[in-house]
């Protein structure tokens, strides 16, 4: 389910409120964040469930700058420094959401199982967030994204007789 019609109360955890409320201190009265503002200093806590993408205007392409480490877990890689269009079944489910955040220029959230992962029962919440480097055009997608991890390792009994 993803929304464009949302607010702070609307996100499921701390984490991703966090999250968002350090966005709108960047973007402060602009209409979008600068980059500038974006010190990783700030959200020391909150990196392990951020993604940073860079949008190439000129290639129409995303780059994974940084890929926090909830993302690694979840998909088992890390695909940092690479490509969004490297991973075709990940860019058909993703592209048009990223080239929605870059164009549309609003934030997004949303709610969805894993469908881009080997570990697809996993269910998750992502923020898409625009960021930009002149005030007008987004150059960076900041995603803020939480799994929901199975607390304990599920165990299977055979042959019990209970």
């Amino acid at each position: 389910m993803l929304t464009n019609s949302f607010n702070i109360a609307d996100l499921p955890n701390s984490i991703l409120r966090d999250i968002y409320q350090y966005w709108l201190k960047m973007k402060a009265d602009h209409p979008l964040p600068f980059r500038v503002n974006l010190d990783p200093l700030d959200i020391v806590e909150l990196l392990p469930h951020i993604n940073l993408i860079n949008v190439e205007h000129n290639t129409g392409r995303y780059k994974m700058k940084v890929i926090g480490n909830e993302t690694v877990k979840a998909m088992g890689i890390d695909v940092t420094g690479k490509y969004l269009d490297d991973f075709p079944f990940i860019d058909g489910l993703l592209k048009e959401r990223y080239d929605w955040l870059t164009n549309e220029k609003l934030p997004y959230f949303n709610y969805d199982k894993l469908k881009w992962s080997s570990k697809s029962f996993l269910e998750y919440y992502s923020l898409g967030l625009p960021i930009s480097r002149n005030g007008k055009d987004v150059d960076i997608l900041m995603i803020g994204i939480y799994y929901q991890f199975p607390k304990e390792k599920r165990t299977e009994f055979y042959g019990s007789g209970l």
